[in-house]
């Protein structure tokens, strides 16, 4: 299993004011793990919520993961944990990272722990933080705080906590995006899962984006959608997966590369869909260009 080693003393460079393109993300140093500018193929997951409507088990949609190719399956529930467990050995696969709510590790932390550490997850993520905290640095500030707290329990059991962004983290603050002040004043063990999807719908360039917080993202969405919000098939919308892929593997840090379509209306076909994109497009060649622009 790969690790993300995470640089000590992420700098507070604002997203809005510094853009840097792949070549410049290609030149920064890394203390560990990947090296940067090598163009690795990551392995690749799938959060589950894509097939929410298809009322299958947790169980047979890690069947169907495996046979569509992927390495891994991201939940965000558990249903059955014996059947979990067997669908989990009989095909090889296990939890890249889990959706997981910061409340029930507050209030059931060893339990949650220990169940999601023996289904081989490496990273715990909080996916969604509303009621008005990205309006006002404070807010956003303290929870901040209160995800490092979280993530520095989570990793004395060797594991990650981190946080999953929509387009809400994109509103500014006195010229800054919201996530800009939740990266300056989060832990390096707080593990950052990107929707690239979401970012484009809050404003944001989603490549650069990843080349700004590329040693603080450890798994990023691959989540296509239009810039007015729709949801679409990967490679069907406004995002530039490619590059989003290219730089993923070239410049970040990046564990696992994971498919999502909000509620997709054909799951199983969907699910087969994002396995081929990714694995065209993550593989140990430069297939196409990594710019940053979109």
């Amino acid at each position: 299993m790969n690790r993300r080693s995470v640089l000590k003393g992420i700098g507070a460079v604002g997203l809005g004011s510094s853009i840097s393109g792949l070549a410049q993300a290609q030149g920064r140093g890394n203390s560990g793990g990947r090296s940067q500018g090598a163009a690795t193929e990551i392995p690749i997951s799938t959060q589950f919520w894509t097939y929410n409507n298809s009322e299958m088990s947790v169980a047979e949609l890690i069947r169907e993961s495996a046979d569509a190719g992927y390495d891994a399956v991201e939940p965000f529930y558990i249903d059955d944990e014996d059947a979990v467990a067997t669908a989990l050995e009989e095909t090889g696969l296990q939890f890249s990272s889990a959706h997981v709510g910061i409340e029930q590790l507050e209030d059931d932390f060893e339990e949650t722990i220990e169940t999601y550490s023996e289904f081989g997850a490496d990273a715990l993520i909080h996916a969604y933080k509303g009621g008005g905290t990205w309006e006002s640095e404070e807010s956003i500030i303290e929870w901040a705080e209160r995800v490092n707290e979280v993530a520095d329990k989570v990793a004395e059991e060797g594991m990650e906590y981190g946080y999953h962004n929509h387009d809400q983290e994109f509103q500014t603050i006195d010229g800054r995006y919201g996530l800009d002040i939740f990266a300056e004043h989060a832990n390096d063990n707080v593990h950052l899962q990107l929707d690239v999807g979401w970012a484009l719908v809050g404003g944001a360039n989603p490549v650069a984006v990843l080349n700004e917080y590329s040693d603080m993202v450890g798994t990023v969405h691959m989540k296509d959608m239009t810039e007015e919000g729709d949801f679409t098939e990967i490679g069907e919308g406004d995002v530039n997966m490619k590059a989003i892929a290219n730089v993923a593997r070239g410049a970040a840090d990046v564990d696992y590369l994971i498919y999502e379509y909000d509620g997709a209306p054909e799951p199983i076909e969907s699910l087969n869909t994002g396995a081929e994109f990714l694995e065209r497009w993550n593989g140990p060649r430069d297939r196409g260009n990594g710019s940053s622009e979109e």
